[in-house]
């Protein structure tokens, strides 16, 4: 199997806190644990990237994008990273807010008149954003090409009861949480959801050609093929009542993985990349997590991020079965930040992950294309760790 690594050695200019040494040993040590991983087989292709403050100080990649084609990674390749999208379309929710074009308590059905059917008149964009909406579960019936039909999916959605009283718990909305919110955007400002990202988000921040929420067709040579045969074969053993399977109407585990973003070859249909999704290289995910991590950067002021990540929910959530620290958007406490309560980001299926790190002002993200079942995710804690820790910032607050 053709493989390649990053050969590059980053050379920061003005780290005021690490000296260019420090920043040579952390990228020389997260390369050499991507390279293993993907030679041990672990992982097929990958990304690493992490800004401290204004600094790239780590950017690495190793192994292949399309094993039908030999095309190996490159800093450029763009990868599926699943739920990593839901804090990107947070953030963007967040810039909305802070420009007035749209609030927390701004009831969707105020936007969207028929979203009250069913009892669900009083949830709020916060209740979205914090997954206490109480309507985590899909609509049954649909099959994978109806995902594409947003209209269609969000009338199905607008006709649901709410499981449990909106804001009274929590529970991950895996799937609901992308249309509810680009439905939500697209009445608040007349604009697509991927077109407000590419705006408000990834311009400010000069990776445009890097973070899609749906990447246009002349991206297609750059998307990587996604192995998801392991996180297929666990999803095919969950029992039928399971929480999570009943959350996405069963649909992830029979359709979406082997059909929609799992093709033959590089038969990519743009149609498969979805408002519960966000396409993206690892740079891009550091770099937007970097500016969150560093006050927001050109984003979101220091108080807008400061409101937006105070934890809201330490509930049992449940869909997941466990309790879970959330935002307005945001996982707290994961494992890749080390369990840090103050880091918060977004994992995504199967092992992707971009997390801030407001503590010691670092941003990182983690890209791949072989999925892994949640019990194996292991690639993108300990490289965030390696990554603390070269960096001389492990213990750092």
């Amino acid at each position: 199997m053709a493989t390649y690594r990053n050969t590059d050695t980053l050379v920061p200019t003005t780290l005021e806190t690490m000296t260019i040494s420090t920043a040579r040993t952390a990228q020389e040590a997260v390369q050499r644990r991507l390279d293993d991983l993907v030679e041990s087989g672990v992982e097929l292709g990958a990304q690493v990237a992490a800004y401290l403050g204004d600094e790239l100080v780590v950017h690495a990649w190793a192994g292949t994008a399309d094993p039908a084609t030999g095309q190996l990674v490159d800093g450029r390749t763009l990868f599926p990273v699943f739920s990593v999208g839901k804090g990107i379309v947070a953030t963007a929710v967040h810039r909305l807010v802070e420009r007035d074009a749209l609030h927390y308590d701004t009831r969707l059905a105020e936007l969207w008149p028929e979203f009250a059917a069913g009892g669900k008149d009083a949830i709020t964009v916060a209740h979205v954003l914090e997954h206490s909406a109480g309507i985590p579960y899909f609509p049954t019936g649909l099959t994978p090409d109806d995902l594409a039909d947003h209209d269609r999916v969000v009338s199905l959605i607008a006709g649901l009861e709410p499981a449990w009283e909106p804001g009274t718990k929590t529970g991950y909305h895996s799937l609901t949480f992308g249309y509810l919110m680009a439905e939500v955007v697209r009445r608040a400002t007349g604009r697509a959801i991927d077109e407000v990202v590419r705006t408000e988000l990834a311009e400010p921040l000069g990776i445009e050609d890097e973070l899609f929420i749906v990447p246009p067709t002349d991206q297609a040579d750059r998307l990587a093929d996604i192995d998801a045969a392991a996180f297929v074969a666990l999803q095919a053993q969950l029992p039928g009542g399971n929480a999570f399977q009943r959350a996405v109407g069963g649909i992830l585990a029979d359709s979406i993985v082997p059909r929609r973003i799992a093709p033959a070859g590089r038969s990519w249909s743009m149609d498969a990349f979805l408002p519960f999704s966000a396409t993206m290289t690892a740079r891009a995910g550091a770099a937007l997590y970097g500016a969150l991590a560093n006050g927001g950067g050109r984003l979101l002021s220091p108080e807008r991020v400061a409101l937006a990540t105070r934890i809201r929910r330490r509930d049992t959530d449940q869909i997941i079965g466990a309790p879970a620290l959330k935002s307005l958007g945001y996982l707290h406490a994961d494992p890749v930040s080390g369990g840090d309560e103050t880091a918060f980001g977004f994992g995504g299926l199967g092992g992707a992950e971009a997390y801030a790190d407001p503590q010691r002002r670092l941003g990182f993200a983690f890209t791949h294309n072989r999925l892994t079942p949640p019990t194996a995710e292991e690639s993108a804690p300990g490289l965030a760790a390696l990554l603390r820790e070269s960096l001389g910032v492990d213990g750092a607050h």
